[in-house]
């Protein structure tokens, strides 16, 4: 009975982003079923009713940024199922209630705004509001500061997202020589896509994961050897990726895949091997040559990943060549 007599909790706060405009960020609000795409601190979000984005869907999230209120210890993690209430594409507002919860939240709601800069045509203000009944063991100066600390964090991650889709995509091509074999026969070694380790210097494991060999649609992993990380915390790290064939062409010898998924930076990478004759002095040789296109890759500038895929073409070459007796070489 107390704590209803206790005044309803309101706050806002504000986050402008000079380099995005509001028709740029609103879809990135009403992805309703995504907001761990932007919000570092929610590992967790996906639909479990309705239509994404349509009034009425409800989302299930968890995190750390709210502490539960049921939390025994600093592992506990929190979690909320939140309600679509009501959108509006003209005015760019959402307007979201919270269902169920363990942070002690009751009466929830909350306000999105995607609000045009007046002094800047280029950029926008995203607002964010919420109602909330009071709180026990929390302040609400602490409240409006954990979530000030959130929408910052979420709309420069918006921000950066949007900056990389911008920036040109990388491309190269590099080709290595194949001496002692024609090209029918270093094909399959390329077309061997889930035993890669065997012919790359820095792939350690490679295994399918699913789909039928040799066909599109097959997925391998591939992992490096553990090492300790670059970042000097002694932590032992391990690089891996899951990459799908897109095309494979045994008449053209090529083979096009993509990275689906990875811990090394990658969002966008379609590379393509394709083994072409040499002819001219009669003897048997080949050629690799191995291309790609790649949104900007983290950590990478264009010349360095160029030239480790050169030197791992290279490397792939030899390890080929070492498959034919010396005197045929």
């Amino acid at each position: 009975m107390e704590q209803s007599q206790q005044p309803k909790w309101k706050g806002r706060v504000t986050a402008k982003l000079t380099k995005a405009k509001p028709d740029q960020i609103w879809p990135f609000f009403t992805d309703f079923f995504n907001l761990h795409k932007w919000l570092p601190t929610l590992p967790t979000c996906y639909g479990i009713h309705g239509i994404n984005g349509e009034p009425g869907c409800i989302r299930y999230c968890s995190g750390s940024s709210i502490p539960s209120s049921t939390a025994t210890d600093d592992m506990s993690i929190s979690w909320s199922k939140e309600r679509l209430v009501a959108v509006d594409h003209v005015d760019r507002s959402l307007r979201y209630e919270m269902l169920d919860s363990n942070i002690g939240f009751k009466s929830y709601v909350s306000t999105v705004k995607i609000i045009p800069e007046e002094a800047n045509v280029s950029g926008c203000v995203i607002q964010w509001s919420f109602e909330v009944d009071h709180v026990e063991g929390w302040v609400l100066e602490d409240m409006v500061n954990k979530y000030e600390v959130a929408l910052r964090l979420t709309a420069k991650r918006m921000e950066d997202r949007l900056q990389e889709e911008t920036e040109p995509k990388w491309e190269g091509k590099t080709t290595v020589e194949v001496k002692g074999l024609t090209a029918d026969q270093t094909w399959p070694f390329v077309a061997d896509f889930c035993n890669i380790d065997k012919l790359f210097p820095f792939v350690d494991k490679c295994y399918h994961v699913e789909g039928e060999l040799g066909k599109p649609g097959l997925i391998r992993y591939c992992a490096t050897a553990p090492r300790p990380s670059f970042d000097g915390t002694g932590e032992i790290k391990v690089d891996w990726a899951k990459e799908k064939i897109l095309i494979i062409d045994p008449i053209e010898r090529l083979l096009s895949y993509e990275i689906t998924e990875s811990n090394m930076g990658f969002k966008s990478y379609v590379a393509t091997f394709k083994v072409l004759p040499v002819d001219g002095d009669g003897q048997r040789r080949c050629r690799i040559d191995w291309s790609f296109v790649a949104d900007p890759i983290q950590g990478w500038s264009l010349e360095d990943f160029s030239s480790y895929l050169n030197t791992s073409l290279q490397y792939m070459a030899k390890k080929i060549e070492e498959t034919v007796p010396s005197a045929d070489v």
